[in-house]
């Protein structure tokens, strides 16, 4: 499989010897219900789960589950109940397979590795926080493609005592907002969101891995941030080999979001669409596509639902008398068809929804291909 890797700006082949395909996910903060745009991303990982298991390959997906973060305890948020809220969604869309790290499980991973980049001169403090030295990394910007007056012109974790205006919080004991940790050395404070996703993804994966996945917004400062301490910690010069950024979902002239008042919650819209419909509409999209959602455009991927849907019942009878003798060929299971064959390259080509898409509803229309088009829906996720 090819994916577009923003680092490299390239495709880059993730094809490990060991079978074992390694997937760290950036997920939700838990102070809030999830919308659809994280939906957009669960699919997609959904989709390459099923995808590279068609190929034989084992997905080891962790997701990460930020439940440290001033809004959940400004608010009183319970973010056990979030937490139990949000994998309820990811079951009525149909998504499994994933191993879920929530970050409170992790500080003391995150104190250890932050001893370590304090004593490796790569970070340091001033007035009880700490801060990475992003001056001790030559790549850094090459992720996001910021030159440094970009990066300059940035604003994040403002304190006249930095030393570089680009140092970003790694430990916080100015903020208090509920949570704290005690730490003789750091001192009692908070391990900020960088680090958080760190610690994970050291703690799984040694800091080296296949892909790394979230929206584009994403980008910089948050990963960033995790690629330059994953580069000290694993002292790797490529420990993740694909940054793989979904496209933002936006709604009229804003990003969809709980702040901007415009958030559409996951549950809300299976109370009115099932969740075949809303994989449809956005595998019509390609992930690193912006895309402005609207209803009309959901409303016809629902008809195409219930077509596809219509012509699945009719065929059944025909699929069960025909899939035994398809199955299996001399005791062996029959290779792919020359069309799931094409459906497969276009998944594998950086994910091309679109293009496996408009062949797989081509496909679902002939009853003689109804096995072929079983099997796309089985990638897809598709139930019926």
């Amino acid at each position: 499989m090819e994916i577009f890797d923003t680092f490299t700006k390239t495709k880059v082949s993730i094809r490990p010897l060991n079978k074992k395909i390694k997937i760290f996910v950036c997920g939700p903060t838990l102070y809030d219900k999830c919308h659809i745009g994280h939906a957009r991303v669960f699919i997609l990982i959904d989709l390459i789960i099923r995808f590279v298991e068609s190929r034989n390959y084992i997905p080891h997906v962790i997701v990460n589950v930020t439940d440290i973060d001033p809004k959940i305890n400004e608010n009183n948020i319970n973010s056990d109940f979030l937490f139990k809220e949000f994998l309820d969604d990811l079951n009525r869309l149909g998504i499994s397979d994933l191993l879920f790290a929530k970050t409170t499980d992790y500080v003391k991973q995150a104190r250890d590795l932050i001893e370590v980049l304090i004593n490796r001169d790569l970070a340091y403090s001033v007035n009880g926080n700490v801060y990475l030295d992003t001056s001790k990394f030559k790549t850094y910007g090459h992720l996001s493609h910021l030159s440094k007056k970009d990066l300059e012109d940035q604003r994040y974790d403002i304190d006249i005592n930095k030393r570089n205006n680009t140092d970003i919080f790694l430990w916080n004991t100015s903020d208090y907002y509920g949570t704290e940790f005690d730490d003789k050395l750091l001192g009692n404070g908070t391990p900020w969101w960088h680090i958080q996703d760190i610690a994970v993804a050291m703690f799984h994966f040694n800091g080296n891995y296949d892909i790394h996945v979230g929206g584009i917004d994403l980008c910089y400062p948050h990963h960033e941030v995790i690629l330059s301490n994953l580069m000290a910690l694993s002292k790797k010069e490529k420990p993740v080999s694909c940054w793989l950024h979904v496209g933002i979902l936006d709604i009229g002239i804003a990003k969809m979001s709980k702040s901007s008042g415009n958030a559409i919650y996951i549950r809300e819209l299976l109370k009115k669409y099932d969740a075949n419909t809303l994989r449809l509409y956005f595998y019509s999209h390609h992930y690193k596509e912006s895309i402005n959602f609207k209803f009309s455009e959901l409303k016809k991927f629902e008809r195409i639902n219930d077509m596809i849907k219509n012509l699945v019942f009719t065929s059944a009878d025909n699929y069960e008398n025909e899939k035994h003798d398809h199955a299996y060929d001399n005791g062996h299971y029959a290779k792919d068809s020359d069309t799931i064959k094409k459906f497969k390259n276009y998944i594998e080509d950086d994910l091309h929804t679109p293009k496996a898409l408009k062949l797989f509803l081509d496909t679902v229309k002939h009853p003689d291909k109804i096995n072929d088009a079983k099997k796309m829906m089985e990638i897809f996720g598709l139930r019926y």
